[in-house]
């Protein structure tokens, strides 16, 4: 059992590792429950009360509480919590299950903390209804105080297995614990199956498609469970082979059509297939199922747009924008987004209200002001205001290159469309370039931008940009790797360091310019400023793509140089 945990744990949330505590070996005098942190997420204090006493009752002494889901991760980003025990209804539509799934995929709590969802829902089917991020356990209210021990119990015991993987996924190190996966799975004993289920999600996570495919394949050789039969789809998927996947997620759902995950995923292929009706189609029965997902509010707002149907798009904007509200999705282009299509419907009155609430919600935020007055041109222009609308726009083009950097991807598309619709074309080709140049290698972000040229009815001219864009980074991209492997090191790293110049987010060449500096050392020794600047860059693709295989493979030799080196101080 852990020792006990202090509310100085470290925390993911700076940057640094959560601290993984040793397991003493276990003695009669042992006590599971005084031994480890516990949250407790519920809107009612007096149910947090009840709850906190059962646990003392149990010998618990370390509880730390939460009463909405904003509350519940700050603190997960702050604590190193042991068990969280969950209210199934958070508020404002949010429900435990998907604070757990957003909390698995900001990496906030470690494979060994139980996370249980207590509730007082009846509907079974729809609380248990998850299929890839599945909580240790269900309570149904009221229960007592013998049920949830049983519980808990058994949840810590099936989650002390995985605590020799904690450190490796806190820290972002993805290879290391499908290693540690691999030995569990070779002892054959009774977590075996759990451990080839972890296997094949962060093998799905780091995009190693094929080693993904294999562990679920693997698993469904033993048993024909719903979540391996998803984990394969996605596989599938990732490995291009689109229609097998297709049929699988259909198959998922002809024999559970709760599995909500499903669905997103086939509206995604349907789309991909350009198959609008079809894909809207199923985002709006998922949707009618389970309203208060994000992604899912997000995507059918996008196909409906691309199916000219901007009532669903308009009222699916809603939903994402009042969903967002209380998530770590919040942010001001989806407000900008509501207002866009509010626009194409003529509803100038909505507009203005939506900038209003835009710029009250935002007060004192730079690049949110910036969006507002960009949103604003447009709804100027609109309103055949042509002045006023060149005057926004003029002042959000000369912010533009100041604020690039900080502007999310949305940001920038929006300010690129009102350029093309305003009858700047340079200026939206420059803001383009800009992201294509940075994302050259996110097949799915350049398929969003080619849905955007699309939408504005400027198609053909889109995807040549887009490929044009492509074509010149690879080359570039491709001279400085030919440099690097023919021993002109130096020279690579400059062509690399002066591409990032151009290029600042463009992980890809900033993955490259760390393996020439690999390569460097390895040759020619230690070089201190060479080392630095690489160390920065690794530091920064784990804050911003800590799943790409590349940078994966990269970190591992990163620590054996450092260690070779005996440079321990320079360990990521």
């Amino acid at each position: 059992m852990s020792e006990s945990t202090t509310p100085n744990s470290t925390a993911a949330a700076d940057g640094r590792a959560h601290h993984v505590r040793a397991a003493p070996q276990r003695n009669n005098y042992d006590n599971p429950y005084a031994k480890r942190l516990f949250l407790i997420i519920d809107s009612l204090p007096q149910m947090q009360r009840a709850l906190s006493m059962t646990l003392s009752s149990f010998g618990a002494n370390s509880v730390e509480y939460a009463a909405k889901a904003s509350e519940a991760l700050a603190k997960m980003a702050k604590y190193d919590f042991d068990v969280v025990l969950c209210d199934y209804d958070l508020g404002n539509g949010y429900d435990g299950l998907y604070l757990f799934e957003e909390v698995r995929e900001r990496n906030l709590l470690k494979q060994s903390c139980v996370f249980m969802i207590v509730t007082g829902e009846r509907r079974s089917q729809r609380v248990i209804s998850a299929a890839e991020m599945t909580p240790d356990d269900y309570l149904l209210k009221p229960f007592t105080g013998e049920v949830l021990r049983e519980r808990l119990e058994r949840a810590m015991r099936k989650r002390e297995a995985f605590r020799l993987v904690d450190e490796g996924i806190l820290r972002h190190e993805y290879l290391a614990a499908i290693e540690a996966c691999d030995r569990k799975i070779d002892e054959n004993n009774e977590f075996s199956i759990d451990f080839m289920r972890l296997k094949g999600s962060l093998a799905l996570k780091i995009h190693d498609f094929d080693s993904a495919r294999d562990a679920y394949m693997q698993v469904l050789r033993i048993k024909p469970s719903t979540w391996a039969k998803m984990g394969l789809a996605k596989a599938l998927a990732g490995l291009k082979s689109l229609d097998e996947a297709r049929l699988l997620f259909e198959a998922v759902l002809a024999d559970n059509n709760q599995v909500m995950e499903a669905y997103d995923w086939l509206a995604r292929l349907y789309r991909d297939n350009h198959d609008l009706s079809r894909a809207q189609h199923t985002l709006q029965t998922a949707a009618e199922m389970s309203p208060a997902v994000f992604r899912r509010q997000q995507q059918l707002a996008e196909v409906a747009v691309l199916n000219h149907d901007l009532a669903t798009a308009e009222a699916a904007c809603q939903q994402t924008l009042d969903i967002a509200k209380h998530t770590w999705h919040r942010s001001p282009t989806h407000y900008a987004a509501l207002a866009r299509i509010q626009l194409a419907r003529g509803d100038t009155g909505n507009v203005g209200r939506t900038l209003a609430s835009l710029r009250h919600d935002y007060r004192y935020n730079e690049e949110a002001e910036w969006l507002a007055n960009v949103m604003d041109s447009q709804l100027q222009a609109k309103s055949g205001n042509a002045d006023k609308a060149r005057a926004l726009l003029e002042e959000a083009e000369g912010r533009f290159k100041q604020l690039a950097a900080k502007l999310e991807q949305e940001a920038q598309m929006e300010y690129a469309r009102a350029c093309y619709q305003q009858g700047k074309e340079a200026q939206g080709n420059e803001a383009m370039q800009y992201l294509v140049r940075n994302h050259h290698d996110d097949e799915q972000l350049l398929a969003h931008f080619s849905d955007m040229f699309e939408e504005l009815g400027m198609g053909q001219t889109g995807r040549q940009l887009i490929a044009q864009n492509v074509k010149s980074v690879l080359e570039l991209n491709n001279q400085a790797v030919r440099e690097a492997q023919t021993g002109e090191l130096d020279t690579a790293i400059e062509r690399f360091a002066k591409a990032l110049e151009d290029m600042p987010h463009n992980v890809q060449i900033m993955l490259n310019l760390v393996n020439a500096v690999l390569a460097h050392v390895s040759q020619h020794g230690w070089h201190e400023s060479h080392m630095r600047r690489a160390y920065e860059l690794l530091g920064k693709v784990r804050d911003i793509a800590p799943t790409n295989n590349k940078f994966q493979k990269i970190l591992q030799s990163w620590r054996l140089l450092v260690d070779k080196m005996d440079k321990p101080q320079w360990a990521l």
